[in-house]
């Protein structure tokens, strides 16, 4: 079955509550085979990237949320980030000479046992950055996510997460603050909510599953809002880094190399800079128009 990549949002006006539905099946597929990532890897990166798109959906201005898990593990860092206009991008490293466990859960685990949840929102142009760091929590990034939701926002939140390999899907409902008309309705929504399984998340449009999730809720649909992979990346960004590196550092990649050649983390795209590039940035200029890849 073909499934469009997007992000479905409705509100439960009554219950004050909101859910948001994501399908990220070519997304996935995009970012993973940019990686030559092994599979309980590919399995938690897949996750990550429909939380981002997720948490997107609160973005209200030009910018970036981004998911981030750190730790001293085998896994030492998974980052997901989604802009206000759906762009998705995603990367994970592995610490060289690692030994992965079996399964995606176990390696969970291992990063649970010293590793962080942060989530930051930063505004593309003006505006303050705003980050929140807290302790991985839970068997699941669905369960440190709600315990992170729990704990910095006062928000009870629920999450589910279904990717077998191919498809990734996403729901998350949560309360919003103020009071209530329905006194009983947010724990309807969790009950209905853990009635889903992975399966129904993957097999079914996002339409049919919220219809049939929650065809006795009154609900406020609003328009869905595609996702598409996107690295903002550009030749000038790269300069930038590399000048960044110091005139000193610059002589010495000039000397070793005829050719400097840096490929982003994310994308796998290649920017090469040659003798004149470099001699403009230990300048301090920008550099020409010589062959780029991206």
């Amino acid at each position: 079955m073909m499934r469009n990549d997007h992000l479905q949002r409705l509100v439960f006006e009554e219950i004050n509550a909101r859910c948001i539905w994501v399908q990220l099946d070519a997304v996935t597929r995009e970012v993973l085979t940019r990686g030559d990532y092994p599979p309980v890897v590919a399995d938690l990166l897949a996750r990550a990237l429909l939380v981002a798109a997720t948490m997107s959906s609160g973005i209200k201005f030009d910018g970036r949320i981004t998911l981030q898990l750190q730790s001293n593990g085998p896994l030492s860092l998974l980052m997901a980030d989604c802009d206000h206009d759906g762009g998705v991008r995603g990367i994970a490293r592995v610490r060289e000479g690692a030994e992965l466990p079996a399964t995606a859960t176990a390696l969970f685990e291992e990063l649970a046992a010293d590793g962080t949840l942060a989530l930051t929102v930063e505004p593309a142009r003006h505006g303050r950055r705003w980050q929140g760091i807290v302790p991985l929590e839970g068997a699941s990034l669905e369960q440190a996510l709600e315990s992170y939701f729990r704990q910095s926002e006062q928000l009870p939140t629920r999450f589910r997460l279904a990717f077998d390999g191919d498809r990734a899907s996403a729901l998350m409902i949560q309360k919003i603050p103020g009071e209530t008309a329905d006194e009983d309705g947010w724990n309807r929504l969790q009950h209905l909510a853990d009635t889903l399984g992975e399966q129904e998340m993957l097999a079914s449009e996002g339409e049919e599953v919220l219809r049939r999730l929650f065809h006795a809720e009154e609900r406020r649909v609003f328009p869905a809002r595609d996702l598409h992979f996107h690295c903002p990346c550009t030749r000038d960004r790269v300069a930038a880094v590399l000048q960044g590196l110091g005139q000193e550092e610059l002589e010495a990649l000039a000397a070793e190399q005829e050719i400097v050649e840096v490929r982003c983390e994310f994308c796998n795209q290649g920017y090469r800079f040659d003798q004149v590039d470099l001699a403009a940035l230990i300048q301090g200029d920008a550099p020409g128009d010589s062959p780029t890849v991206h």
